[in-house]
């Protein structure tokens, strides 16, 4: 329950909300609504079952408590992620509005720290190249991190500012800008919101967002989409923002029509709508979305851009093939650093966005071959295409599990075979140990170690 609500932003409220005011604000003073979203792209183990289904996502989850999610070893597994239930309606939205081709070309353009990038992933179901980005080099770092929980190998991610993405002229078929906002949405979630409030930085959002909006929207095709999203309530940054783009550039604000039944509100933009998420009408916290239409085309910046070919080592080593299911074809490159997989289907437009952007990750990093042989890359591990036969396996129980991801050194089973073995709680891979016979050399990241104690 947020302290100190401005009163600025209240006598707004009451303005904006004329016959619902006292309830918007009561609702302020709840306690926050706690989700979280399974990923369907691993073979986890059933978790939250019971829990009340979020409407508008299959995979959405609400709580009645609030897990202690470092002490889950499914949490590092990349099985669920905690997401805000009403950010979710993304998934709606892909499912029911956006019509793309079948291997979309994807931006998430305020990525970190990853809610919906993972959405978005798990909507793709391995088709199509996500591009996932955050301008900021440390929140990059905490999205690439829950990118490579999740697992999804179509996934390049940069760190790049909005403007820099106008080199890619109409290369994307689909674009989210989950935009940075004054955050009045998520006051009853977090104080700092509450605290760094004020009239004067609502309106440097609002202009900060008209120029993130005129600088990506080159990049988007002719009939591409782009589904724009913000946690404020604030009209300024919301419909009157989204009114002034689609005047500007003449794009078409969409029309949306969701169930009465779950509290969203309509509020009307330009010829279509946007929905908007209260605190007093919704299961969840405050949200914006609506979803523009690119209807004029720019003139393509990378005409070639399939032209664009990275070589393809052929002499790949079998030791690094064998260790991927065949259901996405990929495509290998031999770096410094190792080898690296790729999905084969954009593999040659890999070099053109090489050049124009900065990506900081791209496909799975499969391990490095010493003396013939592998030394496998924890991002292996986390992977969806990782063939899990690859490796013997060693499934720990809860509390040894919990050891392995501080970091601790555990003692090898019976019947445990030397080598590099895979680490699994409840079958969900964690990572990699290197079994030396009196002890098992804990391979896990250092950067990614449970800090806390254990129980």
């Amino acid at each position: 329950m947020p302290d100190n609500i401005p009163q600025a932003f209240l006598n707004r409220i009451r303005q904006q909300f004329p016959g619902s005011s006292d309830a918007f604000v009561n609702a302020l003073q709840n306690n926050p609504v706690l989700s979280v979203r399974m990923n369907s792209l691993k073979a986890c183990p059933v978790q939250y079952a019971d829990d009340e289904l979020v409407p508008w996502c299959a995979d959405g989850r609400y709580l009645s408590e609030k897990p202690v999610y470092t002490l889950d070893p499914l949490f590092h597994a990349g099985c669920y992620y905690p997401q805000e239930a009403s950010s979710m309606f993304i998934d709606w939205l892909l499912r029911n509005v956006c019509n793309v081709p079948e291997n979309p070309r994807v931006l998430d353009l305020c990525g970190a720290p990853g809610g919906k990038s993972t959405l978005l992933a798990s909507w793709l179901n391995g088709k199509g190249l996500l591009v996932a980005n955050e301008i900021i080099k440390n929140r990059a770092a905490i999205l690439l991190e829950n990118i490579l929980k999740w697992g999804a190998p179509n996934t390049i991610v940069t760190n790049n500012k909005p403007s820099d993405f106008a080199r890619l002229s109409s290369y994307f078929d689909l674009m989210l800008v989950d935009a940075p906002c004054s955050g009045e949405g998520m006051f009853r979630k977090d104080q700092r919101a509450v605290d760094e409030w004020t009239e004067d930085n609502a309106r440097m959002c609002a202009i900060r967002q008209q120029q993130i909006l005129s600088d990506v929207w080159p990049a988007l095709k002719e009939g591409g989409y782009m589904i724009y999203s913000t946690c404020t309530f604030n009209p300024a940054e919301n419909e009157e923002n989204l009114k002034w783009f689609a005047s500007e550039y003449g794009a078409q604000v969409l029309s949306l029509n969701v169930p009465e039944a779950w509290g969203i509100e309509s509020v009307p933009v330009a010829e279509g709508n946007g929905l908007a998420f209260y605190p007093h009408r919704v299961k969840g916290e405050g949200f914006f979305v609506a979803v523009l239409l690119k209807t004029n085309s720019d003139e393509a910046a990378l005409p070639n851009i399939k032209t664009e070919r990275k070589k393809i080592n052929t002499g790949v080593p079998n030791e690094i093939s064998r260790l991927f299911l065949p259901s996405q074809p990929l495509v290998f490159i031999e770096e410094k650093t190792g080898w690296r997989a790729f999905p084969e289907v954009f593999f040659t437009e890999l070099r053109a966005i090489e050049r124009q952007l900065y990506p900081i990750h791209f496909g799975v990093q499969t391990g490095q071959i010493v003396k013939n042989n592998l030394i496998p890359s924890h991002e292996l591990a986390m992977s969806t295409a990782l063939d899990k036969k690859s490796f013997p396996i060693i499934d720990l129980p809860k509390m040894e599990a919990l050891r392995f991801l501080k970091g601790e050194a555990i003692q090898p089973p019976v019947q445990s075979e030397r080598g590099y073995n895979l680490i699994t709680y409840e079958n969900a891979p964690l990572g990699f140990v290197k079994h030396i016979g009196s002890r098992l050399n804990n391979l896990y990241p250092s950067g990614w170690r449970i800090r806390m104690s254990l129980p």
